[in-house]
């Protein structure tokens, strides 16, 4: 008796099993976060934001306030927040004009108090989250349902309901990264060079984007590289000249070490960086948290942040690539919150949208996606304030910080480990279905 003869699966049919299973899966997960919600009267919320109430939208109105100090970068009045680059300062000094200067004068609770600065945020949330939802709704590939589905995904995500509480102004940064990443292999040379500039105005605004240069590099684009790497310190550069001058650049380095150590004191709790998540890694396991001076933990960043770069450069996957390198920027910088988490839109759409052959590990993937996008809003922490000074570590939390260190290891398995082992990695070439369909449709034309 003959055996049945299974089907096997086209890479076709295996993204769209990979996209229904992310989409249900996060739907699932916001229905969860609705139910907690009202079943605590609001309260659950508390645990995938900030904080409560007292430092709500601190990302917006703290730049806000230096904005309007004469001396931005000086020593003195909110001195320790002057970290912010120049293009960023000229970006909030403008909004400020639409507000009541006398806000200033309050530390906390400006809502409370002034109309004027609540609608300078709102419009500022409305226009931000406008343009990036139609770069989403344009480049997600599908119907417009899928699109206007996953678009509502992305805007009630846990990354992007902890950026809307802090009020921060990655999302524009977000916004020019993703024309990068979109058009920096356009077959138009009009718009790979306007992609150059689109991530030199990221960088402007978010120096540690840069890191998406390797892009060009990994393609031997040389002028390309020089290009980018040269407008990015002009709008980095000659904003500096309406904001105290050049000697600010300078200020603006020497209070990186100052804003790190205050952020690393806070615990690990909100933090998506590597050290956080060995700290996390060690909590969870019974132990203390590694001193913030152990050499073993500048160790281990090294060669993490260094395989995440390598990872970016030799990978024959381009989300992979886009991810390692995103990857980078959230995990790389000491000084980092959950509000850079949206930059793992990028890597999820390329991964969802992709024609490279799907294998089982990129299911692994897609899963950390998903965790890092869920809004499980519970209110029990996970750890308390006497295991990590500063804050509560939430289940999202603390699932965020897991989900970062395992996309890394993968990263550097796949990439990196595998290869050096001897396995050989195969080049995800697209699988077009249609075009085997014509090749086999010419073929019997032919023999006809």
């Amino acid at each position: 008796m003959s055996k049945p003869v299974t089907k096997k699966l086209t890479n076709a049919q295996k993204g769209k099993i990979t996209f229904c299973i992310f989409f249900i899966s996060l739907s699932l997960t916001q229905l969860v976060m609705y139910i907690s919600v009202i079943a605590s009267n609001g309260f659950s919320m508390n645990s995938i934001v900030f904080s409560y109430y007292t430092d709500t939208y601190m990302d917006f109105f703290n730049p806000l306030k230096v904005s309007l100090l004469k001396e931005p970068y000086g020593s003195s009045n909110l001195g320790e927040y002057s970290f912010y680059s120049p293009l960023y300062i000229l970006l909030f000094r403008f909004m400020s004009y639409f507000a009541n200067g006398d806000v200033y004068d309050y530390d906390k609770s400006y809502l409370a108090h002034f109309h004027e600065t609540n609608l300078v945020y709102v419009f500022f949330a409305a226009i931000t989250t406008a343009a990036l939802s139609i770069v989403i709704y344009n480049i997600k590939k599908g119907n417009a349902i899928t699109k206007v589905w996953f678009l509502f995904l992305c805007l009630f995500s846990a990354p992007m309901i902890y950026n809307f509480e802090r009020g921060n102004i990655i999302i524009i940064a977000l916004f020019f990264l993703f024309l990068f990443v979109l058009n920096y292999n356009s077959e138009k040379a009009y718009e790979r060079h306007l992609s150059l500039i689109a991530l030199a105005l990221a960088v402007a605004i978010k120096p540690y984007a840069i890191i998406f240069v390797v892009l060009l590099l990994r393609e031997k684009r040389w002028k390309d590289s020089l290009f980018s790497l040269i407008y990015s310190v002009l709008l980095y550069i000659v904003p500096s000249f309406f904001v105290g001058g050049l000697s600010v650049i300078g200020n603006i380095f020497k209070k990186i070490p100052d804003v790190i150590n205050m952020i690393q004191d806070g615990g690990a709790a909100y933090r998506t960086d590597i050290f956080a998540g060995l700290d996390i890694l060690s909590m969870s396991l019974g132990y203390n948290t590694m001193s913030n001076s152990s050499p073993v933990k500048y160790i281990i960043w090294a060669i993490l942040v260094i395989s995440l770069i390598v990872c970016g450069f030799i990978s024959k996957s381009k989300w992979k690539r886009v991810l390692a390198l995103t990857l980078v920027v959230i995990a790389g910088p000491f000084a980092e919150l959950e509000t850079s988490l949206i930059l793992l839109f990028m890597p999820l759409i390329l991964c969802l949208d992709s024609d490279e052959e799907r294998k089982a590990m990129d299911m692994v993937h897609v899963f950390l996606f998903v965790l890092v996008m869920a809004p499980l809003a519970i209110t029990d922490c996970i750890i308390s304030f006497e295991q990590n000074t500063g804050h509560e570590i939430y289940l999202h939390s603390y699932l965020v910080s897991i989900a970062i260190m395992l996309f890394i290891f993968m990263l550097f398995i796949e990439t990196i480990t595998m290869p050096l082992a001897g396995i050989e990695l195969n080049d995800p070439k697209p699988e077009d279905d249609k075009t085997k369909e014509k090749a086999k449709k010419k073929e019997k034309n032919a023999k006809g």
